[in-house]
C-alpha cells in the first residue's frame, strides 16, 4: 500500500509562454480552434510539491465554521514560481509583469478526489544560497471572499433561512459567482413588515451576516472540498446512514492511529439567553445543573428568527443540549498510506457534516466497546512524501433535537427524530 496520489493545480493567466493564448495575426495561435481566448489556465505543479497542510471546519460546537486554509511548499530550483523571474513561463511579457500574483485559484486532489479548493493569498519565497529555493503558497477557501465583502442597506422580507442566504448572495453589490448549494432551511427569518430591526445595515460584513442567519437556523454553513459554498438546515443530517466507520480493528472499518475524547465543561451551559427583534431576551435555565455545576451562561441576542415563540424555543433547545457535560469522541487520525485504496477513497470523500461511526474496543472493564455516531466538523491533511495523515474532528449528533411537542421549532413532524 502507498499514500494517495496527490495532484496540485494552480490557475495562471495565459501568456505567450503558457496556455497557448489566442494571438491576432499569429500563423499558429491566430487561427481559430488553436489557442484559448485568454483568462485562466490550470498548470499541474505536482512534481514541485514538497509538503501540503490543509485545515477545514471548526473545532467545537457553537463556533462558526472557519475559513478553510492550505499551505503548499514547492521546490523552486527552476524559479518558475519566483515573482522576480522574467524567464518564468508565467511572466506576462506583454504586460511586463509577473503572473505569480495573489488570488490565483488552486485545486488540490488526492486519488482524483478534491480535498481543497480555494485561492492563493500569498507567495512567500525562501531563497537558498545553494539555489534550492522553496516557495510557500498560503491559501484560503471562498470564505475569504465572503469576509471581504460588505452589504448595502436593504429591507428584508419574511423568508426561510436558506432563502435569506441566497438573497444576500444575490444582492447587486455581492453578485456571488462561486458554486453554491443552499438548502431551504426550517426557520422563518423576520422582515421589514415585522420590524425594521430585521433590515440589513450598510457596512455589514457578508460572512458575519450569513453566519448570523446560520445560527438563527442552528444549521451549517461551510465551503465544501470542491469549493461549493454549502448551507444545510438543522434537520438535513438526521436519519443519514453513516458514510464511514472508524475502528481500531482494520477488519471492521478504517483503522485509526489515535482517538481523542473530551469530557469537560467546554460545552456546559445551564443558563441560555436568546433574543431577536421579534422578542426577548428570553432566559432559560436548569436548576439541577445549576446546583451541580454553578452558572455557565451562553447568550445570543442577535438572532433573526421572526417568531418570539421560536426564539424562546431555541433557548430551550440549547439548554436541553448543553445543560449536562457529555463524554464524546472528538477526533481520529488516519495514516492513509496504511489503508487500501478503497478505504483511502472513503476517507478522502468525507466532507464536513457527513456522519461517521467511531468504535473503541477495550481490553478490560465494562462495557467492552463504545460506539458513537458523530458529525464530521473538521478535516485536516498533513502530506509529505510517503505519508498522508488525515485528522477528523467530530461533534455529537445530539446537535439535532428530537421531536418536542408544542415546540415552535422542534414540534413539527417529519423534521425531527422521535426519542425512544
Amino acid at each position: 500500500m502507498s499514500a494517495p496520489t496527490i495532484q496540485v493545480l494552480v490557475g495562471f493567466q495565459t501568456t505567450v509562454n503558457f496556455g497557448q493564448p489566442f494571438q491576432l495575426n499569429d500563423a499558429v495561435y491566430g487561427l481559430l480552434d488553436t489557442g484559448t481566448l485568454g483568462g485562466i489556465a490550470f498548470a499541474d505543479l505536482t512534481t514541485m510539491v514538497q509538503s501540503i497542510n490543509i485545515t477545514r471546519g471548526r473545532s467545537r460546537q457553537l463556533q462558526e465554521f472557519n475559513t478553510g486554509t492550505a499551505t503548499v511548499s514547492f521546490w523552486n530550483k527552476s524559479r518558475d514560481l519566483d515573482p522576480l523571474n522574467t524567464a518564468s513561463p508565467y511572466w506576462n511579457s506583454n504586460a511586463n509583469m509577473t503572473g505569480i500574483v495573489p488570488r490565483l485559484p488552486i485545486r488540490i486532489l488526492a486519488n482524483g478526489i478534491p480535498i481543497f479548493t480555494g485561492l492563493i493569498q500569498d507567495w512567500n519565497v525562501d531563497y537558498d544560497l545553494g539555489n534550492n529555493d522553496i516557495v510557500y503558497a498560503t491559501c484560503a477557501d471562498a470564505f475569504t471572499v465572503l469576509a471581504g465583502a460588505t452589504l448595502a442597506d436593504h429591507g428584508t422580507a419574511l423568508e426561510r433561512s436558506g432563502n435569506r442566504i441566497n438573497t444576500a448572495l444575490n444582492y447587486a453589490e455581492i453578485a456571488y459567482q462561486g458554486p453554491r448549494l443552499i438548502s431551504t432551511g426550517s426557520s422563518d427569518l423576520g422582515g421589514t413588515a415585522e420590524s425594521v430591526e430585521f433590515n440589513v445595515q450598510e457596512g455589514t460584513q457578508l460572512l458575519n451576516y450569513l453566519q448570523t442567519v446560520t445560527t438563527s437556523e442552528q444549521g451549517f454553513l461551510y465551503v465544501a472540498s470542491d469549493g461549493t459554498l454549502t448551507f444545510k438546515g438543522r434537520t438535513e443530517v438526521l436519519n443519514v446512514v453513516p458514510s464511514a466507520t472508524f475502528t481500531g480493528d482494520s477488519s471492521a472499518g478504517i483503522t485509526y492511529q489515535t482517538l481523542a475524547n473530551e469530557f469537560g465543561d467546554e460545552l456546559l451551559y445551564n443558563v441560555i439567553v436568546t433574543e431577536s427583534p421579534a422578542g426577548g431576551p428570553y432566559p432559560a435555565s436548569d436548576a439541577t445543573s445549576l446546583a451541580q455545576y454553578q452558572a455557565q451562561t451562553y447568550t445570543n441576542t442577535s438572532l433573526l428568527n421572526a417568531s418570539a415563540t421560536e426564539v424562546e424555543g431555541l433557548g430551550q433547545y440549547l439548554l436541553g443540549k448543553y445543560k449536562q457535560p457529555v463524554l464524546r469522541f472528538t477526533g481520529v487520525s488516519v495514516q492513509m498510506a496504511a489503508q487500501h485504496s478503497t478505504k483511502q477513497n472513503i476517507c478522502l470523500s468525507l466532507d464536513l457534516t457527513d456522519i461517521c461511526n467511531v468504535i473503541k474496543h477495550f481490553a478490560v472493564g465494562s462495557p467492552s466497546s463504545a460506539d458513537q455516531t458523530l458529525i464530521v466538523s473538521g478535516i485536516s491533511h498533513n502530506i509529505i512524501p510517503g505519508s498522508h495523515i488525515m485528522t477528523f474532528t467530530f461533534e455529537s449528533t445530539d446537535s439535532n433535537q428530537y421531536l418536542t411537542l408544542d415546540n415552535a421549532i422542534f414540534g413539527i413532524l417529519d423534521q425531527n427524530l422521535l426519542a425512544f
